[in-house]
């Protein structure tokens, strides 16, 4: 076995999630050039549910059947693909091309990487492998879906452009990553039927809610928030709420990786209506550090405590199933993450972008409080 190869597995899913939101700071200047309003661009935002969902349904269980190291290589030519699409063409209806390509990439490589990675530390002797492993795909997909986000603000920040640097920065990155993975350990596929619907363990119902409740507040805030900061003349800032909605929860995963996961969630379930509040009243009073603020307390919850606490229950309790079970948390949360998102677009339309926020807020205060009592693990 060869040494750190772990790490090129948590690069490979740091590619494919780079890849997901690098465009995400100029998303709503794309659908803006074309005329799309609040419900037309969240369903934009959501149309890599469609290459997502049949990975999740169908295809729990392709890489027990063909082999890790094959699945991850496949997930991310997929992100390769759909960064140089929208490279080449910096519009929306290429976004939505580029949308399915990173669905298919995410859906494949979620489950796969963190499998693969418990069956590397496991060949190690590592101890509390599954947990490791959780950690280190939590922590290389937070980063990677701020990184990208960042330095396309940034950039656009210094000098707007609809092509940024950053896209063929990461196309190189993303051929370097290709390379690295040929080395990678081709373990022998456990077998089974590749076409496998998710695996949802007893006593996982509150953590996948969790995720997926959490996740759909991010998806709001990506869709919607832009089009608020935009009527007050802030549209280049919008990346920053995406930046701080995954960069806060990357921050805080070292320090609470030992953490108890149960506890972990259910922080989670208290944390984003807190967050999610501040964001409304920064809509309401137009003030863009009350936004920020909000956008930071919901990255505490979605990519630190109930994605890490989750993560870490769900690939205990699958046990040899897990990277179905994975598979099936990341398939709530991304339920959680495109479809609301496309709800509170058209309602925000209908209503005003205020009104639309404060009803989801009372949904989620309601599930919160039915599902924190039901956290349970082993």
């Amino acid at each position: 076995m060869k040494k750190n190869v772990e790490y090129t597995i948590s690069y490979a899913l740091l590619l494919i999630t780079l890849a997901v939101n690098v465009s995400m700071p100029l998303f709503r200047v794309y659908a803006h050039n074309e005329g799309l309003n609040n419900g037309q661009t969240a369903l934009v935002l959501a149309s890599y549910i469609v290459g997502m969902l049949p990975c999740y349904i169908f295809l729990g269980g392709v890489s027990d059947k063909i082999g890790r190291k094959k699945i991850m290589i496949v997930s991310v030519l997929f992100s390769l693909l759909s960064t140089t699409v929208i490279t080449f063409y910096p519009e929306v209806y290429a976004l939505i091309i580029a949308r399915l390509c990173q669905g298919i990439a995410l859906g494949l490589s979620m489950g796969t990487g963190t499998a693969y990675l418990t069956e590397i530390l496991n060949l190690k002797q590592e101890k509390h492998a599954a947990t490791k492993a959780a950690n280190m795909a939590s922590f290389s997909t937070a980063i990677g879906f701020s990184g990208g986000a960042l330095t396309t603000t940034l950039l656009i920040i210094h000098e707007f452009t609809l092509v940024p640097l950053s896209y063929p920065i990461l196309i190189g990155l993303t051929i370097i990553g290709l390379l690295l993975m040929l080395f990678l350990p081709d373990l022998p596929p456990m077998g089974g039927k590749v076409m496998r619907l998710p695996y949802f363990p007893e006593n996982s119902l509150p953590v996948n809610i969790g995720i997926g409740v959490c996740w759909a507040v991010t998806g709001i805030v990506i869709a919607i928030i832009p089009g608020q900061l935009a009527a007050i003349g802030l549209t280049s800032y919008a990346g920053f709420c995406l930046v701080l909605v995954n960069w806060t929860g990357a921050f805080l995963q070292p320090f609470i990786r030992n953490h108890n996961p149960k506890k972990s969630v259910q922080i989670g379930y208290l944390l984003i209506p807190l967050g999610f509040g501040l964001v409304i009243l920064g809509c309401h009073l137009s003030t863009l550090f009350i936004i920020l603020i909000g956008a930071s307390i919901i990255g505490m919850a979605a990519y630190g405590f109930s994605y890490l606490g989750g993560l870490a229950i769900i690939s205990n309790i699958g046990g040899e199933q897990r990277a179905r079970a994975i598979a099936g948390f990341m398939f709530v949360g991304y339920i959680g993450f495109g479809i609301p998102a496309i709800f509170l677009g058209y309602l925000s339309d209908a209503l005003g972008i205020v009104r639309a926020l404060v009803i989801f807020e009372a949904i989620i205060v309601l599930i919160g409080v039915y599902f924190i009592p039901k956290v349970k693990y082993k």
